[in-house]
Parts: structure tokens; C-alpha cells; sequence
């Protein structure tokens, strides 16, 4: 039951974080404040959601219903924003959902190796390397086609968004407790500074917008770096965690679906 709970505020969770970034783009093209402010305030919300649904189950069934709320996000675009999809790219992003259900149904039933805050260190290496990184490709991509940097900022701000979700569950959880405010020190500053990487998802959104990149585009891309950095540091920081066949597949999907996205196709 609990994992049914926690499935439902991952929909529920992904659906608003979702269409807050086609808010925050409604916003931006229409010099409207209002709704900017909107967008904002319903994307700052998604740590709350990540929190929420660690109470009853690990971060895993949360990111495997976060592809769930791309759907949202692609009508929104469409709709509202008069987006438009290449069909290549709407190929792209059902590869991309469906890599992403394998990946966490793949996480969920190996039962591995939790993180765990002896992992905090090398964590919290990947977390600046990631900053570094994002930062100077950010800089250097700023003369590629527009499609390139749609796909690299939502793979920036979707792995803070990932790594945002891995430190609160760093925090939160100890051994098969979970706490919403952690009681040890150490968890609290983990849980506080979490919120600084999740600001820095939000800043990265921003900055894409800037550069005049689609909602729906750099979303998808957000999704695929969501569920392929928590594989990455999994594999690099907990020891014993090992690749399954169905973890592979999910990320051989992921990939297909990211290279359909950036080849693009004739618009519909």
C-alpha cells in the first residue's frame, strides 16, 4: 500500500513540476508576471513531492512515475504554447518514458543496496563536477543549434533536479526509517543543502528560456537525465550495486530516444 501511495504522489508530483517549466516559458514569452510567478512557485514545489513520497517508500518509485507527468508538459506545449514536435522527436519521447519505467521497475525489483549517508563524500564530488560541468558547457554551447542546447539544458537541470532527489533521500532515510525532517546534524545540513541543488534545476530552466528553447523539448531531455544520473552515481558510489539486463535495457531505450530527439524529422 505504501508504494501505491507513494506511485500516486510521484503522478500527482511530476504532473505540476511538469507544466510549472510550460508556465515559467508562458510567462518569460508573454512578459506576464503573474503567471511566471505561478510557474515558479508550482516548481519549487518539487522537493516537496520528493519528501513526501520518501515517507512511504525509496526514491526509486517517486522517479518511476516522473515520466508520467512529461504527458502534461507535451500538451501544454502544444496547446497552449504552440510548440511543435517533429515526429522523430514525439518517438523520441515514448522511448524515453518507456526507458524510464524500465530503469526505476529495474531499480525497484533488484533491491539494492541503498544510498546512504556513508556515501556523502563521493556524492558530494559528483555534485561538483556536475556544477562545473553544466556551468562551461552551458557557456560553450551557446553557438549550437537551437535543438542541441534544448537537449543540454534539460540535461543539466534534470540531473540537479536527480541529485536534488538522491541527497534528500540520503537525509531522510535511515535503513528502513524515514523521517521528513532527519534528527542527526550531519542528514539536516545534507537535507538544507539539497535545496540549494534543486535551486540550481531551477536556475538552469531559466536559463534555457533565455536562450529561447521549447518547454517541451528541453522537458523530455530533463526527463531522461531525471532517471539516468541516480543509475550513474548508484553504480559509482554504492558498493555491491550492479547493473541488471533490465537496467541496460532501460538505458539502451534512454538512448535511442535522446538520439531521436536531437535528429529531429519533418513537424507536425
Amino acid at each position: 500500500m505504501n508504494v501505491l501511495i507513494a506511485a500516486g504522489i510521484g503522478i500527482v508530483g511530476s504532473s505540476v513540476v511538469h507544466v510549472s517549466k510550460g508556465l515559467m516559458k508562458l510567462g518569460i514569452r508573454n512578459r506576464a508576471r503573474t503567471i511566471h510567478l505561478i510557474g515558479v512557485l508550482l516548481n519549487f514545489s518539487a522537493p516537496l513531492w520528493i519528501m513526501i513520497a520518501n515517507l512511504f517508500a525509496a526514491p526509486v518509485v517517486y522517479a518511476s512515475m516522473y515520466a508520467s507527468g512529461l504527458l502534461s508538459l507535451l500538451l501544454f506545449s502544444r496547446i497552449v504554447l504552440n510548440e511543435h514536435l517533429y515526429p522523430r522527436q514525439i518517438a523520441g519521447a515514448v522511448l524515453v518514458a518507456v526507458g524510464t519505467a524500465i530503469l526505476a521497475f529495474a531499480e525497484y525489483a533488484s533491491q539494492s543496496p541503498g544510498i546512504s549517508m556513508s556515501q556523502r563524500n563521493p556524492v558530494l564530488v559528483l555534485l561538483v563536477l556536475w556544477v562545473s560541468g553544466s556551468v562551461v558547457g552551458t557557456l560553450a554551447i551557446r553557438t549550437f543549434r537551437l535543438s542541441a542546447q534544448e537537449i543540454w539544458f534539460g540535461v543539466a537541470a534534470g540531473g540537479f533536479a536527480a541529485l536534488d532527489a538522491i541527497l534528500k533521500g540520503m537525509a531522510q532515510r535511515t535503513g528502513e526509517l524515514a523521517r521528513f525532517i532527519p534528527a542527526a546534524a550531519d542528514a539536516q545540513v545534507v537535507l538544507i543543502g539539497s535545496f540549494l541543488v534543486a535551486a540550481l534545476a531551477f536556475v538552469f530552466i531559466q536559463w534555457s528560456y533565455i536562450r529561447h528553447c521549447r518547454a517541451s523539448t528541453m522537458g523530455i531531455a530533463y526527463d531522461l537525465s531525471f532517471v539516468t544520473v541516480p543509475v550513474i552515481v548508484f553504480a559509482l558510489t554504492i558498493p555491491g550495486y550492479q547493473l541488471t539486463g533490465t537496467t541496460v535495457a532501460g538505458l539502451i531505450l534512454l538512448g535511442f530516444g535522446a538520439i531521436m530527439l536531437v535528429t529531429g524529422g519533418h513537424r507536425v
